[in-house]
């Protein structure tokens, strides 16, 4: 059988990664990378998407028009309509354009069929195939990064929702009137447990004077960088190995509260498995283990003692793989 190959791009609130995928393998053939940010317009927007696969596909030695790419996938933080191939809104790029017909216009660029959804359902479909939800009929994933996302699978199928927006897990309250979501809601998991805001509450408690090493791990241009991006994951590593007394008491608070959000959709939707990815989860041990713990402890009884909570199995390529997988054809769009 002649080899089919899907193009991935994973477009989130700090980075935009592309790679080409083996569709039955779900290898990695060539990938490119490059810093995201907010975009003046549509054309700009895609001009990046345009770029970076491109990037990949040299890479990988794939050109435009070679028959064995079949399609093209993007998963994108923020809303969308799958059925339309349209970008109804970013939170998190909020100066980028909505109602933008994505998809016609990546095909009209690459050549082949295209397809997109939300960030955290795409990454959803690579794990379900190549990743840790494989052999799982249901669970839900939960990505932490610049946001909170979540995609919910049930019976081997994603369950996009009456909207497209079905397993939103960081907009759940977890707070009642709470801290302000970069939504404009209040109270939101997203505003306590995303790298966004761990970022947030220790420039904060920096400002104020509290003592701690983190002062000596961080670049000079922290001040101006945006959203979550100012205090990297690793970063966060190293202060938590060097038991920075600020940065454990930050990360345990984000980590219960995402653990009183896992516990709710527990007892919600009955999952087999839970799902943890990102940068901070997979930087993070204390904040993986605290969440689950706390999960489990909030959860209602039975459901809470069955249900495995694990770290996602493809790591960063979680989103390309299910990107490439969608833009193949491999999924249902």
């Amino acid at each position: 059988m002649a080899a089919r190959f899907g193009l991935g791009i994973d477009f989130g609130g700090t980075k935009l990664l592309a790679a080409v995928v083996d569709l039955s393998t779900g290898k990695v053939l060539g990938a490119a990378k490059k810093k995201s940010r907010a975009a003046d317009g549509p054309d700009e927007l895609m001009g990046r998407l345009y770029e970076v696969g491109d990037a990949a596909l040299k890479e990988a030695r794939v050109p435009h028009g070679d028959p064995r790419l079949v399609g093209v996938g993007v998963g994108i933080a923020g809303q969308v309509d799958a059925v339309r191939g349209v970008l109804l809104g970013t939170p998190n790029l909020s100066q980028a354009s909505v109602e933008l017909p994505m998809a016609a216009r990546l095909t009209e660029h690459f050549g082949v069929p295209a397809a997109l959804r939300n960030d955290v359902q795409i990454a959803a479909l690579g794990e379900a195939r190549f990743g840790a939800g494989a052999g799982a009929a249901d669970f839900l994933c939960v990505f932490v990064g610049t946001g909170v996302g979540g995609a919910i699978v049930r019976d081997g199928h994603l369950v996009p929702g009456a909207t497209g927006t079905a397993g939103e897990i960081g907009h759940l309250v977890v707070a009642a009137d709470g801290r302000l979501c970069g939504c404009g809601g209040r109270g939101h998991l997203e505003a306590y447990a995303s790298r966004t805001a761990i970022t947030r509450a220790l420039l904060g408690e920096l400002k104020r004077g509290r003592p701690s090493g983190l002062r000596d791990l961080l670049p000079a241009t922290t001040e101006d960088a945006p959203g979550g991006t100012a205090i990297r994951s690793g970063i966060l590593a190293k202060a938590i190995a060097a038991r920075d007394p600020l940065v454990t008491e930050t990360i345990l608070d984000a980590a219960r509260y995402l653990g009183y959000g896992l516990a709710s959709a527990v007892n919600l939707l009955n999952p087999q498995r839970v799902i943890l990815g990102g940068g901070v989860i997979e930087a993070v041990d204390l904040l993986f283990e605290t969440a689950r713990d706390r999960a489990r402890r909030e959860a209602l009884p039975v459901p809470g003692a069955a249900v495995e909570i694990v770290r996602a199995g493809l790591g960063d390529n979680a989103g390309v793989v299910g990107a490439a997988l969608l833009g193949g054809g491999m999924v249902g769009a």
